[in-house]
């Protein structure tokens, strides 16, 4: 993979396709503005802009979880200008949700894997909780009483809350939101006391003592954050939430040839030196994977996610 990467980037823009593209490009954020998302977005959509000569426009179009803006894109025209900032809960929705408008194996096509982040448990500094035992002892202690706030309703952090309940046997009580943004609004003025969050969405209230991490939800601990265990190091043996990453799709259907320009100019883009340092700062990770990597990744995490929801016996809402 790493040298097709760099192939890729030897090759200039204009040799890889003439007259795409030739207008704007809308860049669809299925989240709120100041989200987890919308932080790589912006800087990406930029960079991308200075390579392609056209505008890279980011549009937010929150609401259910990313099912608002996904289903959007993928009823847009298959031509290139209309594209999708995806996250990996993405291809949770049709296990935990009823009535998604949309397949995600036809309706969509794998441009690129861009980052890769994690979600970090934190908690409000008043709260009595350094590690996962301290929550799980709090939460037995006082139950129905410890609120968590998350991104949104079956989102892959909501999964995470239920899969350390189903664990455990402790009852969280969840305060869904439409976004990490306000979400985390409400954890810093301690009217909730937990969250489980992503990382670049947390990443400077922890550095100053706002937050506190207590663990990270996936199989390996985040690279900024090394002294932070994973919640499976913390004692839940077993405990397996999919790797996160964030995706660039187009809608079902976009030629390759076009799916090859605009995997260029993104591949150029988050390899950019100081794309590169500031997206690392809020705690991403680049990846960089070709479309067909891309669909490789895709296929894992839909397997994970079907073997956790089967596993907790979690039903369709």
């Amino acid at each position: 993979m790493k040298n097709l990467f760099l192939l890729l980037l030897a090759v200039p823009l204009l040799a890889i396709g003439q007259g795409y593209p030739s207008k704007p490009i809308r860049f669809v954020v299925p989240y709120p503005p100041g989200g987890g998302l919308d932080l790589f977005a912006r800087p990406f959509a930029q960079k991308v802009t200075e390579l392609i000569g056209q505008p890279m426009i980011v549009e937010n179009k929150p609401g259910a979880s990313g099912v608002v803006g996904a289903a959007y894109v993928a009823q847009q025209p298959a031509d290139g200008y209309t594209l999708l900032l995806a996250a990996a809960s993405q291809f949770l929705q049709p296990f935990v949700s009823k009535n998604v408008p949309f397949d995600n194996t036809k309706d969509f096509t794998p441009i690129i894997s861009a980052v890769n982040y994690h979600n970090v448990v934190v908690v409000h500094p008043e709260l009595p909780i350094k590690t996962v035992k301290d929550l799980v002892d709090y939460a037995k202690t006082n139950p129905g009483k410890l609120a968590y706030v998350t991104a949104g309703q079956n989102t892959s952090q909501h999964l995470a809350a239920l899969l350390i309940g189903h664990m455990t046997g402790i009852d969280l009580l969840h305060v869904s939101y439409k976004g990490g943004s306000p979400a985390l609004n409400d954890l810093l003025g301690g009217r909730v006391q937990m969250g489980i969050l992503v990382q670049s969405t947390v990443m400077a209230h922890i550095k100053s003592g706002k937050l506190r991490p207590i663990a990270v939800v996936e199989a390996d601990r985040a690279k900024a954050l090394p002294e932070v265990p994973t919640v499976a190091q913390s004692g839940l043996a077993g405990y397996a939430i999919p790797e996160s990453w964030l995706g660039i799709l187009g809608p079902g259907g976009l030629p390759k040839q076009i799916v090859n320009r605009f995997h260029q100019a993104a591949a150029r883009a988050i390899a950019d030196a100081e794309m590169k340092s500031r997206v690392e700062g809020l705690g991403y990770e680049i990846a960089g994977s070709t479309p067909e990597e891309f669909q490789k990744q895709i296929d894992r995490t839909v397997e994970i996610y079907r073997r956790i929801v089967t596993t907790a016996g979690i039903k369709p809402e």
